[in-house]
């Protein structure tokens, strides 16, 4: 099925997609090469307005990350189609009222600000209690045969009043260290069909490697305390440095990886999921920044441009083909404390531009929208407070984009977290749209204090859009997380927090989390009981939690 070019106007256009929605589903589950809705790091750092996606209808195709949120915020209540509601329940999610779980993951957990990943298997029915399953890359420094550090949870929609009479059970469990101290720093990626886990082993000390791992998991195969042997194709991709803070990029269309790695360079892999995987030519990998950390990169599918930032505090864009420096833009202040940029961009490819934070911008931290189209032209730096420019270390990490935006940015928001204006307390911070270019006024009229410590770091910002959450036409949430002092001064105790917008009324629900939240995934949109929730680790305990999204029950 190929999408007319014959018809002009964006309003009509609009139309068009969403008539096909239901369409591109049944490509989706009847077409074994696509079926499943996988949700890790890289979903919410490709954003796009349906108004402007009607000029680009063929990146539906091309990218799997626009498809699955347009099939998921095109529905409207109870709607059967992606994510399925279950019939038999009610419209409103109920399952606030309900007890969750939490899994200890007996020797690891997730490094902070990364992500585990999700995997709903069939997006045309209801959730699966056998076939739906979260995956954790644990940061265990393991030796070959020891504990798992690669581990999958099933029946995940348990708990009173749950859609699974029981669990969370183990669906799988491996060892992946190949190399004795090696472990998973960054986030699992999936492919599409659920059927493989691409992440990166990192070897740390003296002989510094990094292994990028591609494992075909079998159902039942390990334990928590006695792990599995994976099968899995291995590439050595970085002989002399590790991989700490670089998530692999997996362009589906093409079956290639792109990755950094903490001496500065950036690699290109391909045959990822379908093939063998194996380094490109020279001139890759290309030297980015030297001896300086890289953030996972994004790649503009639209343009064929790679958007990467550095702990130097400069955000790069690269051609994905050539591996040449396109162009840079400065955000951080070099030379000062806090300086770089910590958190991957953010990518609309709909309207050619990248955002990039950097906890400091020279005077303030700033949250910086570049034009992609235009060798990263400045269109728009906004303050987010005093942020590291007063010296003391702290870094920030990525904004959210309100559901109102992939309508129309003019009508949308960005929210993120900054600090106060002359201190490191966390606040809340955002911004409107004239067109696409961002208004660096507080669209709150002032800064928002969140938690009145200067100790408290927030973790980055995760946005679901669920249709059947309070009144038509359904609760916009936000999801982040603090890492001490939720319960009081002095506190090891954070939390996550998850801020529902409803109609105009915005309401906010706090739980305790001990350091606060990893990178926080989100699943369906489902009435059935325990089926809409969020997944992450404790920052500070070796612990796995699923919340649901309404009530952090």
């Amino acid at each position: 099925m190929k999408l007319s070019h014959s018809y002009s106007g964006a309003a009509l256009w609009c139309v068009v997609l969403f008539a096909l929605v239901p369409g591109l589903i049944a490509q989706e589950t009847t077409d074994p090469a696509h079926v499943g809705v996988p949700q890790d790091w890289s979903q919410h750092h490709i954003v796009f307005s349906r108004d402007a996606l009607a000029k680009h209808p063929e990146l539906i195709y091309r990218e799997p990350r626009i498809l699955h949120q347009l099939m998921q915020r095109s529905q409207v209540r109870n709607s059967g189609l992606f994510e399925g509601a279950d019939s038999t329940s009610t419209s409103e999610d109920q399952s606030g009222i309900h007890n969750d779980w939490n899994v200890t993951t007996i020797g690891g957990r997730l490094d902070a600000n990364m992500f585990p990943a999700k995997f709903s298997f069939d997006p045309s029915t209801p959730p699966s209690c056998a076939n739906d399953f979260v995956v954790f890359g644990l940061s265990v420094p393991g030796t070959t045969g020891g504990v798992a550090n690669l581990i999958a949870f099933n029946n995940l929609y348990a708990g009173t009043g749950g859609l699974c009479p029981m669990g969370p059970s183990v669906m799988f469990a491996y060892n992946i260290t190949t190399v004795t101290g090696g472990k998973v720093a960054t986030s699992p990626v999936l492919s599409v069909d659920g059927k493989k886990v691409a992440f990166v082993e990192s070897i740390p000390g003296a002989g510094a490697s990094a292994i990028f791992h591609v494992l075909t998991w079998t159902a039942g195969q390990g334990a928590l305390k006695t792990a599995a042997a994976p099968t899995m194709t291995s590439l050595t991709f970085s002989p002399t440095a590790n991989s700490t803070t670089s998530s692999p990029w997996i362009d589906y269309s093409s079956d290639t990886a792109y990755l950094g790695a903490d001496n500065g360079l950036l690699y290109k892999m391909t045959g990822v999921f379908h093939g063998t995987p194996t380094l490109a030519n020279p001139p890759w990998p290309v030297t980015v920044s030297t001896n300086l950390k890289l953030t996972p990169p994004v790649l503009d599918s639209n343009l064929g441009l790679l958007m990467v930032g550095s702990a130097n505090g400069t955000l790069y864009q690269i051609n994905a083909g050539s591996g040449t420096i396109v162009a840079s833009l400065p955000i951080g202040a070099k030379g000062k404390t806090g300086n770089g940029i910590i958190a991957a961009p953010i990518v609309d490819v709909t309207n050619g531009t990248t955002f990039a934070v950097s906890a400091n911008g020279g005077t303030s931290a700033v949250l910086v929208e570049a034009d992609t189209m235009a060798s990263l032209h400045q269109l728009a730096k906004a303050s987010l407070g005093l942020g590291a420019s007063g010296g003391t270390l702290l870094s920030l990490q990525e904004p959210a984009f309100s559901n109102d935006y992939f309508t129309n940015p003019s009508s949308g928001l960005v929210r993120l977290c900054g600090t106060g204006p002359a201190d490191t307390s966390p606040y809340q911070y955002a911004f409107g749209f004239s067109g696409r270019t961002m208004s660096t006024t507080n669209a709150f009229g002032f800064p928002v204090q969140i938690l009145a410590s200067t100790a408290a770091r927030c973790t980055g910002w995760t946005e679901f859009f669920n249709p059947n959450v309070g009144v038509s036409p359904g609760t916009d949430f936000f999801f982040f997380g603090l890492t001490q002092d939720c319960t009081g001064s002095g506190s090891a105790f954070g939390c996550v927090e998850a801020i529902a917008v409803n109609n105009g009324v915005t309401t906010t629900t706090m739980a305790t989390i001990n350091g606060g939240p990893t990178g926080i995934v989100v699943d369906n949109y489902s009435t059935a009981g325990q089926a809409s929730s969020i997944y992450f680790t404790a920052d500070k305990i070796n612990t796995a939690y699923k919340l649901t999204q309404n009530g952090l029950h």
